[in-house]
C-alpha cells in the first residue's frame, strides 16, 4: 500500500553505528542500551531485537509491560525496569526473568515476601531526588550502608548491580556531578569492604559517557546518544536514527492579500506557489514549530507559513519543482532535531517519542 500522509524511516544502520561508536568512547565496556518510551518514539522492538543481535547484552525500560513486550518477542538479553513494579505483578518479574530495580528497603521486603527469586539492582539517589535509597551527602554513607546491607541480606532479592543518576551530567556543574560520583563510589566501598558483592555498577548516562570517561565504572547507559543526539558538545559523530517525510498532497498559486492557514497569521505580499503537506499537530508536528521553521527538499530549505493544522502544514514552494506525491524532510539527515527542539525551547527526547505511529508509517532500514 503506498504512504498517503507520513513516513518515518529508522535507520538501523544508523542504531548500531551510534552503540558502536559508545561502546568505543567507553573503552569497550558494557553498555546498557535504554529502549524506554518504545525507544524513543523509534519502535522499542525492531530497535532492541537489531541490537541484541549485534552483541548488546543489556537493556533498560521504565515499567513492566515495556520489559514484557520486549522478551515476547524474542529479546533474551538482561532487561532492567528502572521503576517500581506493583506488588501484584511481581510475579511476572520472575516468569519473564526480568530484572527489577529496588529502591528501599520498604519495598524490597515487599518484592521479598512474594517467596520467589527476583533478580534485583540497587539505586541510590545521590542527587536526583526522585527516587532511591537516600545518599546525597557523604555523611549519609553509613546509613545507606546498612539499608543496602539489609536489602542484600533478603532472602529472595538475588542482587546483581547497583546504580545511581546524574541530573547535571549535562550541564556546567561538574561539580556536582563529581560530587554525586564520589558519594555513590564510596558508599560501594563501604559496602563491599563489609563483606557484600554489589554486581555489576553504573552512573553514567548518555551525557555522563561523553563527558566524564573515568566514571563510567563496569558498565553504563545511554538513551538519548544512541539514537543519534548526543546531549553535551563532542567532536565525535553521532547520526540521527529517525527521519520524517511527509507527502506533498496540494500544490496551488495564492494572490497578493491571501491567507495562509487558521487565523490568517501568514498574509501573501505577492503571487505565491505554496505547497500542502500532510503533516499536523496530530502527527507529533506541533503548533508551536511552524513559525520560523522550514523543511527540506533536496538542496532547498522550504519556510513554513502560517498555523500548523491538525494533520496538514504548508510551505513555501516558490521556483523549485515540487509535485504532489513529492516527500519533504521535517527532520533528520538533512535538518538536525537539535536545531527544531532548540528554537522551541525544549529537548530533542520530547520530540522524538512525539512522532505518531497510529497515523505515521514506520520504515526500519537495515
Amino acid at each position: 500500500m503506498d504512504i498517503d500522509r507520513v513516513k518515518v524511516n529508522i535507520h538501523l544502520d544508523n542504531l548500531l553505528y551510534n552503540y558502536r561508536l559508545l561502546q568505543r568512547i567507553n573503552s569497550d565496556k558494557e553498555v546498557m542500551a535504554v529502549v524506554k518510551a518504545d525507544a524513543y518514539g523509534h519502535g522499542a522492538i525492531k530497535c532492541a531485537n537489531y541490537l541484541a543481535e549485534n552483541g548488546c547484552k543489556y537493556f533498560a525500560v521504565t515499567e513492566l509491560k515495556e520489559a514484557v513486550e520486549l522478551r515476547k518477542s524474542g529479546i533474551d538479553s538482561e532487561i532492567l525496569i528502572f521503576s517500581k513494579t506493583a506488588k501484584e505483578n511481581l510475579y511476572l518479574i520472575n516468569n519473564y526473568d526480568l530484572i527489577q530495580t529496588v529502591d528501599s528497603l520498604e519495598y524490597a521486603k515487599e518484592i521479598n515476601n512474594k517467596n520467589y527469586p527476583i533478580k534485583t539492582h540497587i539505586i541510590l539517589d545521590t542527587g536526583m531526588s526522585r527516587f532511591g535509597v537516600y545518599c546525597h551527602r557523604q555523611a549519609d554513607i553509613e546509613k545507606t550502608k546498612s539499608e543496602v546491607i539489609a536489602i542484600l541480606k533478603l532472602k529472595y532479592l538475588h542482587n546483581q548491580g547497583i546504580y545511581t543518576h546524574f541530573p547535571s551530567a549535562d550541564t556546567d556543574d561538574e561539580d556536582y556531578t563529581e560530587k554525586q560520583y564520589n558519594v555513590f563510589v564510596d558508599s560501594i566501598k563501604s559496602i563491599e569492604d563489609a563483606g557484600y558483592n554489589l554486581g555489576v555498577k553504573h552512573c553514567s548516562n548518555s551525557a555522563g559517557i561523553i563527558k566524564y570517561g573515568d566514571k563510567n565504572l563496569s558498565m553504563v547507559r545511554t538513551g538519548i546518544a544512541l539514537y543519534g543526539y548526543p546531549p553535551v558538545k563532542t567532536s565525535e559523530i553521532f547520526k540521527p536514527v529517525m527521519e520524517v517525510l511527509a507527502k506533498v498532497i496540494s500544490i496551488r498559486s495564492i494572490l497578493p492579500g491571501d491567507g495562509v492557514s487558521y487565523g490568517r497569521t501568514y498574509i501573501a505580499k505577492n503571487e505565491e506557489k505554496i505547497a500542502t503537506v500532510a503533516i499536523g499537530y496530530a502527527d507529533g508536528y506541533s503548533r508551536h514549530f511552524g513559525k520560523g521553521d522550514y523543511f527540506c527538499y533536496q538542496e532547498y530549505r522550504l519556510p513554513v507559513l502560517g498555523r500548523v493544522c491538525m494533520g496538514a502544514t504548508m510551505i513555501k514552494a516558490e521556483g523549485i519543482n515540487l509535485t504532489v506525491g513529492d516527500f519533504v524532510e521535517v527532520f533528520g539527515n538533512k535538518k538536525s532535531l537539535d536545531e527544531l527542539a532548540s528554537r522551541v525551547k525544549t529537548i530533542p527526547y520530547e520530540l522524538l517519542t512525539n512522532m505518531a505511529k497510529k497515523r505515521a508509517n514506520f520504515i526500519y532500514i537495515r
